[in-house]
């Protein structure tokens, strides 16, 4: 039910227990009668709309009275009739299935991704995180932009991010990652203190517009804080200089390319290549791939490694090359895992 139905619902129950009030008091007045027939009389009435004046001479409050029953009960059984109509055959009843088909399916998402806020930022997201297969669920307060994620095909919920009922909505205590897309920083610093209180493991990405607020969201939970407005200048200047370059990055990070991609890759805790040299394990020319960098558990990064280094659980691999190799590379690390 939409916000105008549900104000007119309790409009029609405000003005049903107005005449309920009203006619019992009016009868226990005016017909001398007790408050429980009293009572009585006035639901007769109103359902029946029915008043039976044989050898009882009416005054004109008790007339008034009853007019103001059976004209108010008449509103009230219009109304329902029309809510009734509108929910059944106004598509009211569709969307209300469809809502609830939309929550069941949130509420089953696993290490899942969060955006918040589906403005111009957060478009962007949606579509890259689409093209990548991997499942997320959108937030906005904006109906228009609901609409226009729905049409996507995304799942969504229509309400503010900043709320935290909202976020436990979108099932972020089993999310892998959020991201806080929303207009203002303030909105996003919100967002991250009540995503971080909800989930310490998530992973969350913040949008500034204004660089002395990075350290505010940094220390309100964020991993990682973008400035929309410097890296598209950095992004413009770069492609002014050297546009060949930013033509292959852009093939790298562009998730509807399959030349070739880059990708992340977790040593599990118990994978057989945990104490393995990186070139015994992963070389080029068992992988056809490249490994660009390692970032170690302990903090430490290798980028360009040479392949002597020893893996350790958790550390990251920075991987290029085409997407099906990467996905046996990836498939081959959950198989040796799966072996022990």
């Amino acid at each position: 039910m939409d916000s105008y139905g549900e104000k007119n619902l309790k409009v029609i129950f405000a003005l049903f227990f107005f005449l309920v009030f009203s006619g019992t008091v009016g009868f226990v007045y005016l017909r001398d009668l007790s408050p429980w027939v009293a009572f009585y009389e006035t639901l007769h009435l109103m359902l029946s709309h029915f008043y039976d004046t044989a050898g009882e001479k009416e005054e004109f409050l008790l007339q008034l009275t009853n007019l103001m029953l059976i004209s108010g009960s008449l509103i009230i059984v219009v109304y329902v009739f029309k809510w009734f109509g509108d929910y059944f055959f106004g598509g009211q009843l569709k969307e209300n299935l469809k809502r609830k088909k939309m929550d069941m399916n949130i509420s089953k998402l696993e290490d899942h991704f969060i955006v918040c806020g589906y403005g111009r930022v957060g478009r962007q997201i949606a579509e890259e995180l689409h093209n990548e297969g991997v499942s997320f669920v959108v937030l906005d307060r904006s109906k228009p932009d609901i609409q226009e994620a729905e049409k996507k095909g995304y799942l969504w919920i229509e309400g503010d991010s900043t709320d935290e009922d909202v976020l436990i909505k979108a099932n972020i205590k089993k999310a892998q990652g959020l991201v806080a897309a929303l207009g203002t920083d303030s909105d996003n610093l919100f967002v991250t203190l009540a995503a971080r209180s909800d989930n310490e493991d998530l992973f969350i990405v913040a949008r500034a517009s204004r660089e002395e607020n990075v350290s505010k969201l940094e220390k309100a939970g964020a991993d990682r804080v973008a400035l929309p407005y410097q890296i598209g200048g950095y992004h413009m200047a770069t492609m002014v200089m050297k546009p060949a370059v930013v033509d292959f990055l852009d093939v790298l990070v562009d998730g509807k390319h399959d030349e070739l991609q880059v990708e992340e890759i977790v040593v599990p805790v118990d994978s057989q290549l945990c104490g393995k040299s990186l070139g015994n394990a992963l070389s080029r020319k068992k992988t056809g791939s490249t490994i660009l960098a390692i970032n170690k558990a302990n903090g430490g990064s290798k980028v360009n490694p040479s392949g002597e280094e020893i893996l350790q659980a958790n550390d990251k691999l920075i991987i290029l090359g085409t997407k099906d190799k990467l996905e046996k590379i990836s498939d081959a690390v959950i198989c040796e895992t799966e072996k022990v």
